[in-house]
């Protein structure tokens, strides 16, 4: 795996928060409420996989569908 390949592995708040088109803080707010994907802590930083967000996003669209 290359650097690159690791990176974008990994998104932060900012980035998701742009992916989502939501403020930043939203992200935060979920991650208290226990909504939104799982948050991993690296360091002091705090970061969402990949993977997770787009498993969190599918559940999403799953209750969408009525």
């Amino acid at each position: 795996m290359t650097a690159s390949t690791s990176n974008a592995r990994w998104l932060t708040a900012e980035d998701l928060a742009a992916e989502l088109r939501i403020p930043k803080q939203t992200i935060y707010k979920w991650r208290v409420e226990g909504f939104g994907p799982t948050a991993h802590k690296i360091g002091r930083h705090l970061r969402f996989s990949r993977e997770d967000v787009d498993d969190w996003y599918s559940t999403l669209q799953e209750d969408d569908d009525f």
